[in-house]
């Protein structure tokens, strides 16, 4: 009878109905609960972005994962132990799904995906099919394998989904499509499924989401009504509080009544105690609603109060920066605040923001005006002060240093009084507070003081314009004759009585600070202008490029043309000029042109103006060249120095203005240590060094020079050297003479004439070097010829012929062959003579 009891037993507990009961109530709901657990958890640590749209899913977050290891590992046990016991069970496809989800959460997509694609391929179950293809899905996309996710997508659009399947597939779709930035999309596939989605709170997020892209497309009032639908069933306060509030953005404003109305229930948030974690934001929306209606004064405030907030969220703290930089820079146009404001927006607002890139560039463009204008401020007020007598300065800094004094003590009265009313919202809206770490320095050389500076600048001295002289030229024009320091004088230092300038301690070290920054030298004041011919030109780049500020970028450059006409920044600034004004005045532009034209031929711009073709002209020659010095290149390399030498040499002659013809006349120069001799090749290659002072090519050569010295000793060994009878070698024939007695130029002209008629074919080069270091002999030379007897035919030949020259007729010179070893000898040693005798044995 216990057996049969028993047997009963087992075969109860093996059952279909038993397995299934046991399995959902011990393994599936513990397991689910956890994995429950853990995404709320996630949720409830994300971040949302209520300035932007929601994202569908919160980002999983790694340190919340790791701290909810121990539910996870739960959830794990529970269904792979759902699976291991329970294999009859109709819930062991729900044990795979679980395991699948895990090992998503934990990162390790690999199995994930393994797991998950078990389930696709072996269960029988259409719904756990297609619930772990949306998993899948949602896993291949945070692998970032987008393409196989939206394989997936294709096939589950075509399959008959459960409610929560279809709920589940579309929020993943709407993910699918938020990672790229497609609304449209993400829009379609809520609409289907925000009334359906189980979870209350997903429910509401999803609404909010379709709220957000509406207002975004522009449809008001459809975003309204999404708004208010996301109300439905306690959302969590949060989204609650910004539902409201982005429903009084699209409303309806009709009249003045509703525009109070909407300002009176901003006010009854910020009193509301829920509220004080949002306040910056209440105060932003605030400056949000202003700003649309174009009262910039008022949004200005309140988005200074909202950066003001005690505990301010980086993001809104960020967000809020940024609008009161975006209202300075584009309706006040006051840029120096502007850069202040966009630098705090950088510093604070975290950089997965939506246009952060943007925003870091608009920065840098304010921050280069900023670096512009504080030059030509600060140098053109130095060299201002430079032109006072010093009884005159140092009255002025004196009441500079006074003025000072007045303004720290207001200024540390002012901080006692905000300490004082610690907690009232105020705001201040001249600038952000940055730093005080240039507390007390001249304002010239202080960034953040330079409206501060620029304002008093203009009560002490008027609102002058930037020119030379300035002080001067306002007296001349009412036709006064007083000296310029005189009246210098008389205008920066009405402002304070005399009686007040009394010398606390410390203040002259102070002054002589000052005083050490105002230029006295001419060096010091033409560095200053220099720096200002480059500021005014970056300055004109800035507003035509940067800000976009055409009428402001043609005064800096007109400024700079006029005012220094020597600059080397003068023709980039004409040619700027040119092309502002060529589609919009024509006579204009063409002054321009012809100004760049007859001043600067030379430049690219010039030859640009003057021919359209030039760049692409350019290139043309240029790649001739370059096949050219190919061809030489190659011949050299084989031993024919001569035809290389020739090959090179007429393309020199003939091509010109290429960017490549330094590399040609580089090995021109090169080439001379085998074609002619070492000491044309040294001054080839000094020739070159000078000519281009700097770059790759220039150290190349300057490397090749330091090979010469030590091959020149070895030209002569000794002193009682003998010429070389080795005659089977390349002669030059060369004439030696006094510059006293005869033109070189013309000399050398002559020769050519006498070539090109005579001796065409033989391609003959001329050159010459300087046969004493005071350089008033020199040595002419004709090269080359293959043998003794070519140039012994070819000097008979010139001898007849120089004699009837103009430039050597009657007077003194010699004139001989030489084998190139001896050449070099002659030149080394300077034995004219010996050389003489040993000509006359050899050769006559």
């Amino acid at each position: 009878m216990g057996a049969l009891i028993l047997s009963v037993v087992f075969v109860a507990c093996n059952s279909k109905g038993y397995q299934n009961l046991t399995a959902k109530f011990n393994g599936h709901f513990y397991a689910n609960l956890r994995l429950d657990e853990v995404n709320q958890a996630l949720n409830d640590a994300y971040q949302y972005n209520y300035n932007d749209i929601l994202k569908i899913y919160p980002d999983i977050d790694s340190g919340v994962v790791k701290s909810n290891k121990a539910k996870l590992d739960d959830a794990f046990k529970k269904a792979s132990q759902l699976v291991d016991w329970h294999s009859a069970s109709d819930y062991v496809d729900d044990g795979y799904l679980i395991v699948g989800k895990v090992r998503h959460l934990r990162g390790q997509f690999q199995e994930a995906v393994q797991t998950l694609q078990y389930v696709n391929q072996t269960s029988e179950d259409d719904n756990a099919k297609h619930a772990a293809l949306v998993t899948l899905m949602r896993t291949y996309m945070d692998m970032g394998e987008m393409d196989r996710a939206e394989q997936v997508a294709n096939y589950l659009e075509s399959a008959e989904l459960t409610t929560e399947n279809l709920s589940d597939f579309r929020l993943t779709m709407a993910y699918f499509h938020q990672r790229q930035n497609n609304l449209q999309g993400i829009a379609q596939n809520l609409n289907e499924v925000s009334d359906i989605i189980k979870n209350k709170d997903e429910r509401s997020r999803s609404k909010f989401i379709l709220g957000q892209i509406y207002q975004k497309l522009g449809f008001n009032q459809e975003a309204y009504d999404f708004y208010k639908a996301s109300l439905a069933g306690t959302p969590p306060y949060e989204l609650t509080f910004y539902a409201k509030l982005n429903m009084q953005q699209v409303d309806d404003i009709g009249n003045a009544g509703d525009i109070e109305k909407i300002r009176k229930y901003y006010q009854t948030l910020l009193k509301d105690g829920k509220n004080l974690e949002y306040k910056g934001k209440i105060y932003y929306e605030m400056g949000e609603f202003e700003n649309k209606q174009s009262n910039y004064d008022l949004a200005l405030e309140n988005y200074l109060l909202s950066v003001a907030v005690e505990n301010p969220e980086p993001r809104q703290q960020g967000l809020s920066f940024l609008r009161a930089g975006q209202l300075y820079f584009e309706q006040y146009e006051k840029f120096e605040l502007a850069k202040l404001y966009y630098d705090s927006t950088v510093a604070v607002l975290p950089q997965d923001e939506l246009g952060f890139d943007g925003i870091k560039k608009r920065q840098g463009i304010l921050t280069e005006f900023v670096t512009q204008i504080n030059v030509i401020q600060k140098n053109d007020s130095l060299l201002s002060l430079s032109e006072m007598n010093p009884v005159s300065l140092d009255a002025y800094l004196d009441n500079y240093l006074i003025a000072q004094e007045k303004k720290e003590k207001a200024a540390a009265k002012e901080a006692k009084k905000t300490q004082a009313n610690a907690g009232v919202d105020k705001v201040d809206k001249s600038a952000p507070n940055i730093s005080s770490d240039n507390a007390g320095t001249w304002y010239f050389y202080n960034s953040p003081a330079l409206d501060q500076g620029q304002q008093e600048f203009e009560r002490t001295w008027g609102n002058r314009p930037l020119e030379d002289n300035w002080r001067r030229s306002q007296k001349e024009r009412v036709q006064t004759e007083d000296d310029p320091s005189t009246t210098a004088n008389t205008d920066l230092i009405a402002e304070a009585p005399v009686g007040q300038l009394i010398e606390p301690e410390g203040r002259d070290a102070e002054k002589q600070k000052l005083l050490a920054t105002v230029p006295q030298s001419a060096e010091d004041k033409e560095r200053l202008h220099l720096e200002m011919q480059e500021a005014y030109f970056r300055l004109g780049d800035v507003y035509q490029y940067g800000l976009e500020k055409l009428d402001k970028a043609i005064n800096a450059y007109q400024t700079l043309v006029d005012r220094y006409v020597k600059s080397e920044f003068r023709p980039q600034a004409l040619f700027a000029l040119y092309v502002i004004f060529k589609d919009s005045d024509a006579n204009r532009a063409e002054g321009y042109k012809s100004q760049i034209i007859a001043d600067y031929p030379e430049t690219l711009m010039a030859k640009v103006l003057i021919n359209p073709n030039y760049v692409r002209e350019k290139e043309l020659r240029n790649q001739q060249l370059q096949l050219i010095y190919s061809n030489a290149y190659a011949q050299f390399e084989a031993g024919n120095y001569r035809q290389a030498e020739l090959t090179l040499s007429n393309a020199l002659n003939t091509i010109e203005d290429v960017d490549f013809l330094p590399n040609a006349e580089l090995l021109s120069a090169i080439m001379k240590a085998k074609t002619e001799n070492l000491f044309s090749y040294e001054k080839a290659l000094n020739e070159f060094v000078a000519k281009y002072p700097e770059g790759e090519l220039h150290d190349y050569a300057r490397n090749l020079l330091e090979t010469v010295n030590p091959a020149k000793t070895k030209i002569i060994r000794r002193d009682d050297f003998e010429y070389s009878e080795d005659f089977e070698q390349l002669h030059v024939v060369s004439f030696l003479f006094s510059k006293d007695q005869i033109n070189a130029d013309s000399l050398e002209s002559s020769i050519k004439v006498f070539n090109s008629f005579l001796h065409g074919d033989k391609n003959l080069t001329l050159g010459s070097l300087d046969f004493e270091e005071e350089g008033n002999q020199i040595l002419l030379f004709i090269n080359s010829f293959g043998t003794k007897e070519l140039a012994m035919s070819y000097f008979q030949s010139l001898e007849q012929a120089a004699k009837k020259f103009n430039s050597t007729k009657g007077k003194e010179f010699d004139h001989f062959v030489i084998s190139r070893d001896n050449f070099q000898m002659l030149y080394q040693s300077k034995k004219v003579e010996e050389y003489k005798t040993f000509y006359k044995r050899f050769y006559k």
